[in-house]
């Protein structure tokens, strides 16, 4: 699995920096980004961002003007949701665990301020590569079962980068699905629940290729 996100990050990583070279024919800057996620899923029932995952893979920035700049990323995205066991019982414990593993492609743009702080506002495709659900300690059958997620995830993002030390940043961002990846009726509730991934994510990103400027802010 993370073999295959890797080999599908580096080629569309390719394709997107000889796209970027031909469309700005500016100096790329690469990126190595490793963190976790704190995510949950929207029209689930539970409450709570209580599911840990990892968030890793490549980028490359190209600068436009002085202050801008288009961003690509290739990324392994783990997302889903955990309720712990509610009660003691043979069959219904409410326990709840979903794990969702991404192959994902964040495209935005940004605007750094005195090469310290960058803002960043875009969008994200994203490809399931595969997924575990269990419900109530896995006594029954999971939803999954009979009705699949979706392959295909769009959404949104908010992303803001600090410049800790020379090329090493800290990352913070929040994305969301646009689309449901899933539509999941609860029979004791009487509706119909259309789920989104919601994702808090705290990562690294190291980025390469930055100038002597860039490294020490005047």
């Amino acid at each position: 699995m993370l073999k295959k996100a890797l080999q599908y990050s580096i080629i569309i990583l390719a394709i997107g920096l000889v796209s970027f070279n031909i469309a700005y024919g500016q100096r790329i800057k690469g990126t190595v980004i490793a963190g976790g996620n704190l995510t949950q899923v929207e029209g689930d029932e539970i409450k709570g961002w209580s599911q840990f995952g990892f968030n890793g893979g490549l980028g490359a920035i190209v600068p436009f003007g002085s202050h801008w700049a288009a961003n690509l990323e290739t990324i392994f995205s783990q997302k889903g949701s955990f309720q712990k066991k509610q009660y003691i019982s043979d069959s219904l414990t409410d326990e709840y665990r979903l794990r969702l593993n991404y192959f994902e492609v964040p495209v935005y743009a940004s605007y750094t301020d005195k090469n310290v702080m960058t803002f960043g506002l875009g969008g994200y495709w994203a490809r399931l590569v595969s997924s575990r659900e269990q419900e109530h300690s896995g006594n029954q059958t999971p939803y999954t079962d009979s009705v699949a997620f979706n392959k295909n995830d769009f959404g949104f993002l908010i992303d803001v980068k600090v410049r800790i030390w020379k090329h090493l940043h800290l990352n913070l961002r929040y994305s969301q699905s646009l689309m449901p990846i899933r539509e999941r009726y609860f029979p004791n509730k009487g509706f119909i629940r259309k789920q989104k991934n919601q994702v808090i994510a705290l990562r690294f990103v190291y980025i390469f290729n930055e100038s002597s400027q860039e490294v020490i802010p005047e």
